[in-house]
């Protein structure tokens, strides 16, 4: 009815119209009733993470970073009695960005601090975490997260008790901590009895997992786990132990893990080193649900078109295995001027490569990790500048093929272009759309359907129009 009264008023004052030159009026507008799939769950479809319905989904958003590393084992600080509140606020602060994904970091010592002994009031705890991601519309990734093995080293992750004759934990104030996966001679012994064949301490760590996955593999926005976060490789040459031992574990916990949830991702990342030097030499393992889960810390200066052609040699391996590529950890320091754009930078190379990730980190924090200064936030909850880069539109689940996303965050301007797919169910794409990235309000271009941005608080539905070949969506200041 909107566009039929804007052209009747185009034609009465000049007796013809130019779509061209009205196309922001003429967006149309029209209720769109929000769809659910069956259930929360993604599969992988090739290079493509899909939900129930069919619709091709993106994952962007934050890890839930270092705190998590260290007693209490969560990722902000909290008073006694005071963890519900907490929690409350930091996921509306992560709500208020837009995204709609989190990886969230457990460590071993967290869940079973004595050996045959789990930790029951922190599994609560990291449950209440998955449980208010999900409240808010934001999937989240079990990342069982390691640092140079274990706090007694200076990093995080294994249990004490997995060490023979273990050092007290010194603390966590270790700003070289990553080269002690070349240069302490403890690390690197910790992880061959880890690698060795009939190893005790990963029989133990199966277990574990089998328990991790016994609590949450049906949690409600669980889409999956990650079973190591930067594997150490010990004495063993780094690329050789990505070609043989890590390859062979990795496809020994797909089917274990795929086995005890059907349904779960499973997330395979090779080495810190292959983060930097953005090779890796990991094989493709067997099985379905694979996602590859690589991390990309280039030593590069900040320059859109050098992030985007290093972001493509992980999107190559993800084309090579034929698997979904998620980028678990990009970031930097928040203390560099440059940080902002260059996070943009990393987000608009998902977006050109079609790849999902998650940024690193996001903690409310008094007291830093091995002196590491990359959460968005400060101790207090206010957000540094970096914080902005996570604040931009994108396309959650995408009803079609051939998708094109951009988002111009100097012009506040997002693309988003694809072909409606006649086989998938709902035909409502979904676009990410945090009101603190049109503060003053916003234009929207479309061609191709009409679109509903009031049905669903944040988000934009697109429905496409009857045999549309292609829709277009604008939105602009």
């Amino acid at each position: 009815m909107r566009r039929v009264l804007l052209l009747a008023a185009c034609l009465a004052a000049s007796g013809a119209c130019s779509r061209s030159s009205s196309q922001d009026q003429l967006a149309r507008t029209c209720t769109v009733a929000p769809v659910a799939p069956a259930d929360w769950r993604l599969h992988a479809d090739g290079t493509q993470l899909k939900d129930g319905l069919g619709r091709v989904v993106f994952l962007r958003g934050v890890d839930a970073g270092g705190r998590s590393k260290f007693a209490p084992y969560v990722p902000f600080d909290y008073a006694q009695g005071q963890f519900a509140a907490a929690l409350g606020a930091y996921m509306d602060r992560a709500a208020s960005w837009g995204i709609d994904a989190m990886r969230v970091p457990f460590t071993w010592a967290a869940l079973e601090p004595t050996q045959g002994q789990d930790d029951a009031d922190w599994l609560g705890r990291y449950k209440q975490i998955l449980d208010a991601a999900w409240a808010r519309g934001i999937w989240t990734v079990v990342d069982f997260h390691q640092d140079v093995y274990a706090e007694n080293f200076c990093g995080d992750g294994f249990p004490s008790w997995t060490i023979p004759d273990p050092k007290p934990a010194p603390h966590h104030d270790c700003p070289q901590w990553s080269f002690e996966y070349v240069n302490d001679a403890d690390v690197r012994a910790a992880f061959d009895r880890f690698w060795a064949d009939g190893s005790t301490v990963q029989a133990a760590y199966v277990s574990a997992w089998d328990r991790m996955i016994g609590q949450f593999g049906n949690e409600p926005g669980v889409v999956g786990f990650e079973p190591i976060n930067e594997p150490g490789w010990g004495t063993q040459d780094e690329s050789t132990f990505e070609a043989t031992t890590l390859t062979a574990f990795y496809g020994r916990m797909v089917a274990h893990m795929r086995q005890m949830a059907p349904g779960g991702l499973v997330f395979v990342d090779p080495t810190g080193l292959a983060g930097t030097l953005l090779s890796t030499s990991l094989k493709r393992p067997p099985g379905d649900g694979v996602v590859f889960a690589p991390h990309f810390y280039p030593v590069i200066a900040p320059s859109p078109d050098v992030v985007l052609a290093k972001m493509q040699t992980w999107a190559d391996v993800g084309t090579a295995w034929n698997v979904p590529v998620f980028v678990g950890e990009f970031g930097t320091s928040n203390g560099f001027a440059s940080a902002p754009d260059y996070m943009a930078d990393d987000f608009a190379a998902l977006d050109s490569l079609g790849l999902s990730g998650t940024e690193w980190e996001y903690s409310v924090e008094s007291e830093e990790w091995n002196s590491e200064s990359d959460s968005v936030v400060a101790a207090d909850g206010k957000e540094y500048p970096v914080a902005q880069a996570l604040v931009r539109p994108f396309a959650r689940a995408v009803a079609g093929d051939s998708v094109t996303q951009s988002w111009d965050g100097s012009s506040q301007s997002f693309t988003l272009s694809y072909a409606p797919a006649a086989g998938v169910a709902s035909g409502v794409t979904e676009v990410q759309l945090p009101a603190r990235a049109y503060p003053n309000g916003y234009k929207v271009t479309l061609s191709g359907g009409c679109y509903d941005d009031q049905s669903q608080p944040g988000r934009m539905l697109v429905q496409a129009d009857d045999g549309a070949g292609q829709v277009t969506l604008t939105v602009h200041p």
